[in-house]
C-alpha cells in the first residue's frame, strides 16, 4: 500500500499541510503558465499563394469574351430595331449549310493520296536487300551438312502420321 507523503516522519503536521499546500500551488501556477514544445500553429504561407493569379486571369479573359458577345448581339437588335419594315433581314455574307474548309480538306487529301501513293511505287521499285531463294538454298545445305555429321539417323515417318510410335518386338520395354 502507498501511503504517499505519510511515509516520511515530519515533527509538525500543521507545518508540513501548509509546506504540502504551497507546493502544490506553486505547482499548479507552473501548469498554467506551461508553454508547449511543440508547435501546432499553421506555417507561414507566402503571401503570393493566397491569390489564384490564373485563375483571377482566366475569370478576367471570361468576362471580356462575354462582354464582347454581349456588345455584338446588342448591335445586332439595333440593327434590327432601326429596320423600317421590321422584318430582319440576314447578311450576305452568311451561308449556311456547307462547310467553309471543304475544299480546303479536298486538296489536302488528294496531296496525301499522292504522296502515298508515290511512297507506295518507290517501295515497290526497290529491290530487295535479302535474297529469300539464297536463304532457302543455305538452309537446304545446313540440313544436308547436319544429316551427314549427326550420331543418329533421322527418320521420318512416312504416313505423315507422327503422334502414335511403332511398337516393334526389338523395343527394349517390351
Amino acid at each position: 500500500m502507498d501511503r504517499g507523503r505519510r511515509a516520511i516522519p515530519t515533527l509538525n503536521k500543521h507545518t508540513d499541510t501548509k509546506y504540502y499546500q504551497k507546493c502544490q500551488e506553486i505547482h499548479q501556477k507552473k501548469l498554467l503558465s506551461i508553454k508547449s514544445t511543440i508547435n501546432n500553429s499553421e506555417p507561414h504561407r507566402p503571401v503570393h499563394f493566397g491569390r489564384n493569379l490564373k485563375k483571377e486571369q482566366l475569370k478576367e479573359e471570361r468576362y471580356a469574351e462575354i462582354d464582347r458577345e454581349n456588345r455584338i448581339l446588342l448591335e445586332k437588335m439595333e440593327q434590327i430595331m432601326q429596320n423600317e419594315t421590321g422584318e430582319f433581314k440576314p447578311s450576305s455574307s452568311v451561308r449556311y449549310g456547307h462547310s467553309l474548309n471543304k475544299d480546303l480538306r479536298k486538296r489536302q487529301l488528294h496531296k496525301i493520296t499522292q504522296e502515298n501513293q508515290a511512297i507506295l511505287n518507290r517501295i515497290q521499285m526497290q529491290t530487295p536487300t535479302y535474297d529469300h531463294l539464297q536463304w532457302e538454298e543455305d538452309a537446304r545445305q545446313n540440313q544436308k551438312i547436319a544429316r551427314n555429321i549427326s550420331e543418329f539417323a533421322s527418320t521420318k515417318p512416312k504416313d505423315g502420321n507422327n503422334d502414335r510410335r511403332r511398337v516393334t518386338p526389338d523395343d527394349s520395354f517390351l
